[in-house]
């Protein structure tokens, strides 16, 4: 069989609507709460699952999983976990608007999780090697929805993003805590992200 003829031979079993198998409905789930340990160590942690290989006639279990935790950390001295979470939605709303970055992206998770190495934002990071049970991970989910709902992670999930926290709210968070709140500054070209710190400074993000 001559090479023309491959290549047409798969165009057809590419186009064959008989071997394709509509998963669509594993886009859409509900995700339910559950309960938060006593813990106070947190981490990010970004997770998307997706099918590989269904557009071009693969009809099997074909799963793929991109499953990134982040770097633990503490949140400030003197803050809640209530508020700790309200800071966590600020930022990444703030981060997203001014990079122009899709909601729930890589991007934005990993951005976030730089932002939380700012000195004047008070997060403390700490050791690296701790037991899953020793710390309350933050997911942040795209893609196929059902998939996650249906891992190992999902007894660990519960939704710790609110949406419209004001700048406001986040300045009076931060004064109970007896720290100044300004907004990050925040700008992106084609080879970095440059976020200035507490001290006027940049610091610079390498984009992934």
């Amino acid at each position: 069989m001559s090479f023309k003829e491959k290549l047409e031979k798969l165009k057809m079993k590419i186009s064959d609507p008989s071997l394709h198998v509509n998963r669509n409905y594993e886009f859409e789930a509900e995700l339910e709460d559950h309960q938060l340990v006593n813990q106070n160590i947190y981490r990010l942690y970004y997770i998307d699952y997706h099918r590989i290989g269904e557009n071009y006639g693969r009809t099997d279990n074909n799963v793929g999983v991109i499953d990134l935790p982040f770097k633990p950390f503490m949140l400030p001295d003197g803050m809640s976990r209530e508020d700790g979470f309200k800071v966590l939605s600020y930022l990444t709303d703030f981060i997203e608007k001014q990079l122009n970055l899709s909601p729930c992206s890589y991007k934005s998770v990993s951005t976030l999780n730089s932002v939380l190495d700012l000195e004047r934002l008070g997060f403390k990071r700490v050791n690296e090697d701790i037991n899953d049970s020793e710390v309350i991970d933050l997911f942040t989910v795209s893609g196929r929805l059902l998939l996650f709902k249906n891992s190992r992670h999902y007894q660990k999930y519960f939704e710790w993003y609110t949406e419209n926290i004001t700048l406001d709210e986040i300045k009076a968070i931060y004064s109970k805590c007896g720290i100044e709140f300004y907004d990050l500054i925040l700008s992106e070209n084609s080879e970095k992200s440059k976020i200035e710190n507490s001290n006027g400074g940049p610091q610079l993000i390498k984009k992934r």
